[in-house]
């Protein structure tokens, strides 16, 4: 999760380096309010906690697409180089335990994205 303010000079989103999941948590690290300069037009902006808000990382939003670009791979590589379907099946049913489990972390993150955009400190 990404916690950023938007310049209000030339509306750049601005980058905290924060690990908080709530507005509360974030006040406690930060105080509140913080100043940010802006690499793009160099105004410097003061955020209060509630104009701050969350975002997925690209970090995440790229895995899922690697996930499912392996899961594909995987499915067609065990395909042609396998001739035993029941190591077929294997392969399917690991991987796609692993896909279910990578979703519901993913799922996780956008219900603490959201829970963090809704609240107020």
């Amino acid at each position: 999760m990404i916690v950023y303010g938007v310049c209000k000079s030339c509306h750049n989103h601005l980058s905290l380096n924060v690990l908080a999941g709530t507005r509360p948590e974030l006040s406690k690290q930060i105080g509140a309010s913080i100043s940010k300069k802006c690499s793009r037009c160099g105004v410097t902006t003061t955020f209060t906690i509630n104009q701050l808000k969350a975002k997925l990382s690209k970090r995440i939003r790229h895995a899922v697409l690697e996930v499912a670009i392996v899961g594909v791979v995987v499915l067609l590589a065990s395909y042609y180089f396998l001739t035993n379907t029941t190591y077929i099946a294997s392969i399917t049913a690991l991987y796609s335990l692993l896909a279910i489990g990578y979703v519901w972390y993913t799922r996780r993150n956008f219900q603490v994205i959201d829970t963090f955009n809704r609240s107020k400190a």
